[in-house]
């Protein structure tokens, strides 16, 4: 399910996306309705002849390699990529409604290797990712829940004869993701988001020096469109990634905003930790259609604080620090 991330939702919301008359909002849809609308039993939408054949069903799969060789003047180069994929999507009409699964997958690995008289050096990707996605249509409203999970190695190896040294690393990750989304009638939509990400390895040398990190991340949004009266949404986002060295990065942000008529609102904070020392921001933003409008901010950088802000009446400036 394509949708926008979660940020980029409530950017677009408030004074950033003031509505004009006859717009329709599609900021989409979410996990609460979803959850009663997909629960609601098939036997209740039909007699028992519907529930049977005839179904809509395909399923493809497709499998690649491709090799490449070159070489000259005593150095040659090797790379190798090897694909399969498959998509299968299932679909049932069913008094009137219209439910919808798709699953595809595939799996990938890249292979690099490149030698010379002095030197040689490997580099290897290997993937793996599934994405889900559940619809039911019935009339005007439609319903969709979405999931996708992805699993990857890397490694590399580096070896040179003059001068002598080198080095390898590995690293692995993995990620999953949820979408939620509601369409129903009047342009009324809600959207749920959530993405988690982890991803570690190491990193040596010849020489003794091995390093070795680990990062963390999550995301979430939700956004509620009522139409022609607003918007809302709110998004959160927090991460850690850190060294053995002892290099330690930690920061979070939170964002909400929304539009109800003429009047919006928007505040966004963050908060961190790294090597130059904690961190920390707040910005606020507030006002009415050509009335009045409000925005002011604060930025803490290792105890120093630098504040900013401004206040405005019938779209003249009055106040300005």
């Amino acid at each position: 399910m394509r949708s926008d991330s979660p940020g980029s939702i409530v950017r677009r919301m408030g004074k950033h996306s003031r509505r004009k008359s006859g717009y329709l909002p599609k900021v989409a849809a979410g996990a609460a309705p979803v959850a009663l609308l997909f629960a609601t039993p098939a036997a209740a939408l039909a007699s028992p002849a519907e529930l049977t054949l005839p179904l809509d069903h395909r399923d493809d799969s497709t499998f690649r390699r491709d090799v490449s060789t070159a070489g000259a003047d005593g150095s040659s180069v090797v790379r190798e990529t090897v694909t399969a994929t498959r998509h299968d999507f299932l679909a049932k009409e069913v008094a009137g409604a219209v439910l919808t699964t798709e699953l595809d997958e595939s799996a990938t690995t890249r292979r690099d290797e490149r030698q010379s008289e002095t030197s040689a050096a490997a580099q290897e990707v290997d993937s793996l990712a599934r994405a889900g996605r559940h619809t039911l249509r019935l009339g005007d409203v439609r319903a969709v829940t979405a999931n996708n999970q992805r699993l990857g190695q890397g490694a590399s190896r580096n070896l040179s004869l003059s001068p002598l040294g080198g080095d390898a690393g590995r690293r692995i990750g993995l990620g999953e993701g949820t979408s939620h989304g509601v369409w129903l009638a009047d342009g009324v939509d809600v959207l749920s988001q959530n993405a988690e990400q982890l991803d570690t390895g190491l990193h040596g040398s010849f020489t003794g020096d091995l390093q070795g990190a680990l990062s963390a991340r999550r995301s979430s949004g939700q956004a509620v469109d009522l139409g022609r009266l607003g918007a809302l949404g709110t998004t959160s986002e927090q991460h850690a990634t850190g060294q053995i060295t002892g290099v330690l990065d930690i920061g979070q942000s939170h964002e909400a905003g929304g539009q109800l008529g003429p009047a919006w609102g928007f505040v966004q904070t963050s908060e961190s930790l790294g090597p130059a020392g904690p961190a920390g921001s707040i910005r606020g933003d507030l006002g009415v259609d050509h009335v009045v409008h409000a925005e002011g901010g604060t930025t803490s950088v290792r105890g120093t604080l630098d504040r900013s802000g401004s206040i405005g009446v019938l779209d003249q400036r009055l106040l300005g620090f």
